[in-house]
């Protein structure tokens, strides 16, 4: 399984078919994205291209959940084992962590 350790993240938008993106990165280097796509559209199994980078394939529905955890969270990793099981995950947290609200 490959897996990054996520530092900083920068969003993109732009007319295209895969115009909304959440580019992660670990101290300057890129590590992967996250390409939204209109609900209901038929996404593609998660990849890595040619760099390495893992690319994660999801529906805008899901945005706005994962900007609160790319802002929120303090240690994310992007994880890659094959196409259909990849995606992003926080590390530990202490029960109790106020640091963490929904609204």
């Amino acid at each position: 399984m490959k897996e990054y350790s996520i530092t900083d993240y920068s969003t993109s938008m732009s007319n295209g078919t895969d115009s909304t993106s959440i580019h992660f990165y670990d101290n300057q280097k890129a590590r992967g994205e996250i390409r939204f796509f209109p609900n209901e559209t038929d996404v593609k199994d998660a990849e890595i291209d040619a760099n390495g980078k893992i690319i994660l394939n999801m529906d805008i529905n899901r945005l706005g959940t994962l900007l609160d955890i790319a802002q929120r969270e303090r240690n994310l990793f992007l994880f890659y084992a094959d196409g259909k099981r990849a995606g992003l995950r926080s590390g530990r947290a202490k029960l109790g962590d106020d640091s963490i609200s929904f609204t």
